[in-house]
């Protein structure tokens, strides 16, 4: 992987934690606005390559979208490119939220039923009593399922992969190694976000959880209408 692509992300976090450019934030920018600043400085980028500036640092470019103040080019080419990617990739999230509104939340997709609260098997009520052909004043359960994106199931795995890192590195040096894997908090959020992303990206939750079950009893109605 490019380091170019962890540090577009550290970029991202960063606008996000100290800039509270949060997706709620970016979804106002709807178009195209996000992609119009990381054209911006991408050329930012290429002019300061060509040596083509009068100056050290271009000037807020003609089609920059907001307020001159937020200009802040760097000096450095390979920092503007950062920033480019940084707002790219916001641009990439807030399009995949405005097509999916609900792909980056917990979705309780259904209430489904029991007979022993263990096995959750019928979506509908009218199923579950004609299958065991229950009576009015027997009892059965419903609860919601839930479905959690895979992040949800990365919890503390950044945490194990730099102690993991740590672990081989002792055995390669011993106590030569110490601090090798020293991460700040920072650090350990840009990994964990990275992990994320790529469980999120790659995998698909096709099970789920079942939670606030309770009891219920059937009705001579439920009875009639399984009929």
């Amino acid at each position: 992987m490019s380091k170019a692509i962890i540090k577009a992300m550290e970029e991202r976090l960063r606008q996000i934690d100290d800039e509270g450019f949060t997706g709620e934030h970016d979804d106002a920018y709807i178009q195209g606005t996000l992609s119009n600043a990381a054209e911006c400085y991408a050329r930012a980028a290429k002019l300061m390559l060509q040596q083509t500036l009068d100056s050290e640092l271009p000037a807020t470019p003609m089609n920059w979208p907001w307020h001159r103040s937020w200009w802040k080019p760097s000096p450095d080419p390979k920092r503007n490119i950062i920033k480019a990617m940084a707002l790219l990739a916001a641009e990439y999230d807030r399009i995949e939220r405005y097509e999916a509104p609900d792909a980056n939340t917990v979705s309780i997709s259904k209430t489904v039923w029991s007979t022993n609260d263990e096995e959750f098997n019928y979506d509908e009520l009218e199923g579950l009593v004609y299958d065991h052909e229950l009576k009015a004043g027997e009892t059965v359960y419903k609860g919601e399922a839930v479905k959690h994106l895979p992040s949800a199931f990365a919890v503390r795995t950044a945490l194990s992969v730099i102690d993991g890192l740590q672990d081989e590195a002792h055995n390669f040096a011993d106590e030569a190694s110490e601090g090798f894997a020293d991460c700040s908090k920072p650090q350990i959020n840009l990994l964990q976000s990275l992990i994320d992303a790529w469980a999120d990206a790659t995998l698909t939750v096709d099970f789920y959880g079942i939670t606030g079950t309770q009891q219920y009893t059937i009705t001579t109605e439920d009875v009639e209408a399984s009929q």
